[in-house]
């Protein structure tokens, strides 16, 4: 079961496909240029902006960085949440955007390093400007327990049984194509490749998109006026699958996704903003 975890936590992001070239620095509207001031426009005219990344890329998480910035010096409010912490970590992140911990304090009691692993320094632009500006940052994500059940049993006997019940709702059913990418995900990286096993493997990924919309509408709800921005692995975010499409299933239509786009390395997208990133 450890391995089908980690799986789920590595693995379940398509590689990006070439095809459409992104300089670095120039946003894209599909195979368009898209000029800075018209991208802000397009992001505030949404509710919810989904940022992608490859996880512990720097320069994904500086691109994160200047775009919060840029909402807020246009006068946008903002609220950020964020993939890398459970929600049992708000009150951590609280003290982060307050000025109560110093960096190597916020690293030992949010459990950087169990939960989420990757390179702290990485993310720092992110977290350094929302302790700047005090941004509101939520902890978008569940403990990996209900997970865990999720993959053994599917939702239904998960939440069935969980202590004190589930911890987000009953995800939508995914579009075809977001499953049938996690399908091929699935088969290529597992040693069992039953139906039943992929239909858990779906249901478990389906729950982290759920975990992370249910979190930006509840975003949207406390801090009314604010634009909520989810930042989060690319495979949340491509194509208007993942968050975005549980984030409909919740009456939240006005989503706008962008992905970070290297060189001429760029995903197949349908209605995502691209960004040279590198």
């Amino acid at each position: 079961m450890k391995s089908l975890v980690l799986l789920l936590a590595l693995l379940a992001f398509p590689a990006l496909a070439e095809g459409v070239c992104v300089p670095a620095g120039q946003w894209q509207a599909g195979s368009a240029p898209l000029a800075a001031d018209a991208a802000l426009q397009t992001i505030r005219a949404n509710r919810v902006l989904l940022l992608g990344e490859k996880h512990a890329t720097p320069a994904h998480h500086q691109w994160h960085a200047q775009t919060i910035r840029a909402l807020l010096d246009s006068g946008q409010p903002v609220v950020i949440g964020i993939e890398y912490l459970p929600r049992s970590m708000q009150s951590v992140l609280d003290q982060w955007v307050a000025g109560e911990l110093t960096p190597e304090a916020f690293f030992e009691k949010s459990r950087w390093a169990e939960l989420w692993r990757h390179d702290f320094d990485a993310y720092r632009p992110l977290f350094d400007l929302a302790r700047e500006r005090k941004i509101p940052m939520l902890a978008l994500n569940i403990d990996r327990d209900f997970i865990r059940q999720v993959s053994r049993e599917g939702f239904d006997k998960a939440a069935a049984g969980f202590p004190g019940g589930a911890p987000v709702g009953k995800p939508a059913e995914p579009d075809p194509a977001y499953a049938q990418s996690l399908t091929d995900v699935f088969r290529q990286h597992a040693r069992e490749a039953s139906p039943e096993a992929v239909a858990r493997f779906i249901a478990a990924q389906t729950v982290w998109d759920r975990a992370f919309a249910e979190g930006l509408r509840d975003a949207l709800a406390a801090h009314p006026g604010a634009l909520a921005v989810g930042v989060m692995g690319q495979g949340h975010v491509e194509n208007g699958h993942g968050a975005a499409h549980q984030l409909r299933a919740l009456g939240l239509p006005q989503v706008l996704t962008a992905v970070p786009a290297a060189g001429c390395d760029t995903p197949a997208t349908a209605g995502d903003l691209l960004y040279g990133a590198g």
